[in-house]
C-alpha cells in the first residue's frame, strides 16, 4: 500500500465515520444505517475507481482500511454511549472481527468493481 492510498483510506474511513456516527445519532436505531453504509462502500468505490489503483491487493486494502476506520468509529460511539450494555473484552473482540470479515467479503466485491477502466490510448498501442 503506497502512502497516497493510505491517506486516502484514511480520509475515506474518517468521512465514513463521521457519517455512520452522525446517522447514528440522528436517525432511528436499527436497520437503517444500512442506508448509510451502503453509501459509505458506494462513495469508497467511486474514490478508489478514480484513484486508479491498478492492484487488486492496493484497492482490496484500501478499502478495507477506509471500511475498518469507519466501522471501528460508529463502533467507538455506540459502545460509548449510555445505552450500551456491558461487554468483557471476548464480547468486543468477537464483534470486532465479524465487522472485519463482513468488510473484508464487501471489499471483495468493491476490489473488482473499482477496477479502473483500459485507456483508449493504451488499448491501441
Amino acid at each position: 500500500m503506497t502512502r497516497r492510498s493510505l491517506s486516502l483510506a484514511v480520509a475515506l474511513g474518517a468521512l465514513g465515520g463521521s457519517v455512520l456516527v452522525l446517522s447514528a445519532m440522528f436517525f432511528t436505531p436499527g436497520k437503517f444505517i444500512l442506508v448509510p453504509y451502503a453509501a459509505v462502500v458506494l462513495g469508497t468505490l467511486v474514490a478508489i475507481r478514480a484513484e486508479r489503483i491498478h492492484s487488486f491487493a492496493g484497492r482490496f486494502a484500501t478499502g478495507l482500511l477506509a471500511f475498518g476506520i469507519s466501522s471501528v468509529a460508529l463502533y467507538v460511539a455506540v459502545a460509548s454511549s449510555t445505552a450500551a450494555s456491558p461487554l468483557g473484552i471476548a464480547g468486543h473482540a468477537w464483534r470486532l472481527v465479524f465487522i472485519v470479515g463482513i468488510g473484508a467479503l464487501i471489499n471483495l466485491a468493491t476490489a473488482r468493481l473499482a477496477h479502473p477502466p483500459v485507456s483508449t490510448e493504451m488499448a491501441s498501442a
